[in-house]
């Protein structure tokens, strides 16, 4: 027995299990204290509701963190992370407009005996005027119809949206809108968009303000492009056998809804005098555009020109 009890491995192994069952004892029976930090504490705001109202805000920082570090019971604090310790600022005492520095409250929903330091202290807070403002929604078109149609103006029932905000973030908004794509379609468009605020820069402002309107439903008419010759209308029965009678251009593009522009043949001109255009030889005319159908390229006269036939 004594001989067992000498050898180098036999006393190693005793050592080491003494060690853990004193190691056990401190930590289950014992139950030191312990340093814990916890970092990336998010910071909140109480009492906004009483900034409200009185027409404030806070300008909020998406940076401002907290980092703690605690000294507790390793079993009590054992658990404790961002998600269930909370760090927040008063807003409650604030009365007007101005920079602050307000100090980091810490709530713990545990047991523990001191908190040793705290960065920061206090956290710089920017108070600005609220504001609301009503602003038009300006929808705009993305991409091109499919070739051979062209698309009308697109509308909402929805045509303003309200913006609550800080007053130095909303005046900075240059625009309200919504964008669709025509995606290549031949066929009337209707679907939801999303509304967005733009700045000077083009830039999406997505925080620090309110929309009253997250979407709106837009349509938007695509009609079928048709070319149809042009016509000179003389107001009645003249002879013109004679005479070689040229327009220009000869030809429109024009479109409509698919009835409509499946009927169209021609495009005529305003009536036009036959003796004046003899005397003259050239005269300009306006276009007879038939309701409910649309001309393509922005042509609003037409030039008639008649000469002798050889």
């Amino acid at each position: 027995m004594k001989n067992f009890l000498s050898k180098d491995s036999v006393l190693k192994v005793i050592s080491f299990i003494v060690t853990v069952l004193i190691w056990i004892y401190i930590i289950i029976v014992v139950d030191p204290l312990v340093d814990v930090t916890v970092r990336d504490i998010p910071v909140r705001y109480a009492n906004r509701s009483m900034l409200a109202d009185q027409e404030l805000c806070v300008l909020e920082s998406s940076d401002n963190i907290v980092e703690l570090k605690i000294k507790g019971s390793r079993k009590k604090i054992a658990n404790i992370d961002n998600k269930n310790v909370y760090a927040t600022v008063d807003l409650g005492n604030i009365t007007k407009t101005g920079r602050y520095s307000l100090p980091v409250n810490i709530s713990i929903p545990y047991e523990y005996s001191e908190i040793v330091s705290k960065k920061p202290y206090n956290i710089d807070v920017t108070i600005d005027k609220l504001v609301r403002e009503e602003r038009n929604i300006d929808i705009k078109a993305e991409g091109d119809t499919a070739n051979g149609y062209i698309a009308g103006k697109p509308t909402s029932d929805v045509t303003t949206a309200e913006v609550e905000g800080p007053a130095s973030v909303v005046s900075g908004i240059k625009s309200i809108g919504a964008t669709f794509n025509y995606d290549g379609r031949a066929a009337d468009i209707k679907e939801t968009v999303k509304v967005y605020a733009l700045d000077s820069s083009g830039k999406h402002i997505e925080d620090k303000i309110k929309l009253s309107v997250d979407e709106i439903e837009i349509e938007c008419p695509v009609y079928k492009v048709k070319t149809v010759p042009v016509t000179v209308d003389f107001g009645g029965d003249v002879n013109t056998d004679e005479y070689k009678i040229t327009v220009q251009p000869s030809n429109l593009s024009v479109y409509a809804d698919n009835d409509t522009l499946a009927q169209l043949t021609e495009i005529k001109t305003e009536p036009v005098d036959f003796n004046v255009l003899k005397e003259k030889g050239t005269v300009t005319s306006g276009i007879a555009v038939p309701e409910g159908v649309y001309l393509r390229d922005g042509i609003t006269e037409i030039t008639v020109k008649l000469a002798e036939k050889n």
